[in-house]
């Protein structure tokens, strides 16, 4: 199911538009990364309800995308580390028929799993996906990109979804190229092969090496264990590595968790 559509086919009710209307406005006062994700858990779910989210920005190929920074919310990380390819990028036949079309897409296991590669969709199944709407923007020279993917959206999908996307993306692009700014900025300081690792993610890993617990780490940095994990999940894809105790072996050989 390729949900592209003429624009003047699809239209919001009196409701649903107010909602909209409410939900851009919220996405304003976004200026962390955690802050976006409690948006996509909040005020989002009122328009577009969803189990799992992931999004980010990369570098788009033809194919595929070298991701640099993620959020996530729920999303199996394991399947972005399942799909990544040995030189590093990011690729599934969604994601794939994205880059070259430009326009949403949406995705049912239970329909369309016999058109798709056998391997992908084993991978679908092993996470529950079981469905898939995503989007995108890229910048004006058509290379850096931000990439949003939606899964376990209740009900059927419809032309609806892919609507929403295309009204709801271009905003969400905005705000996450500004909740992300910071952090890529203070990343072009960091050690060569680290840059795209962020200040949280190395100082988890920091106390990962000092023996703590994600429990422990949560404590200490007043946040949730599941953002603890998540936090991790994203380093273990970025550094190329399966598990902890390589992640901060190959952070001690990049002079990441050097004291500052």
């Amino acid at each position: 199911m390729s949900a592209i559509m003429d624009a003047t086919e699809t239209r919001l009710s009196k409701q649903q538009h107010s909602i909209y209307i409410a939900i851009v406005e919220s996405l304003l006062t976004v200026t962390t990364p955690e802050q976006f994700l409690q948006w996509t858990r909040g005020e989002l779910q009122n328009l577009f309800p969803h189990e799992m989210f992931v999004g980010g920005v990369g570098h788009i190929k033809i194919d595929s995308i070298k991701v640099q920074q993620i959020l996530c919310d729920g999303f199996p990380m394991d399947y972005v580390r399942a799909i990544q390819r040995p030189d590093g990028d990011v690729s599934s036949p969604i994601m794939a028929r994205w880059c070259k079309e430009q326009k949403p897409q949406l995705f049912e296991a239970a329909v369309e799993g016999a058109n798709y590669p056998e391997p992908w969709m084993a991978i679908v199944q092993k996470y529950d996906l079981r469905n898939i709407a995503a989007h995108g923007m890229r910048d004006l020279d058509s290379n850096v990109s931000t990439y949003f993917n939606f899964s376990r959206i209740p009900g059927k999908l419809t032309p609806t979804h892919a609507y929403l996307l295309t009204l709801l993306v271009p905003h969400m692009h905005v705000a996450l190229v500004k909740v992300l700014t910071q952090i890529r900025a203070s990343d072009r300081t960091a050690p060569q092969g680290s840059q795209h690792i962020s200040p949280r993610e190395r100082e988890i890993l920091k106390w990962i090496q000092s023996g703590k617990t994600s429990g422990e780490i949560a404590q200490i940095l007043n946040i949730t264990e599941k953002t603890v994990r998540n936090h991790v999940q994203h380093a273990l894809v970025k550094l190329r590595v399966k598990n902890r105790a390589q992640a901060v072996d190959k952070a001690k050989s990049l002079n990441m968790l050097e004291a500052k």
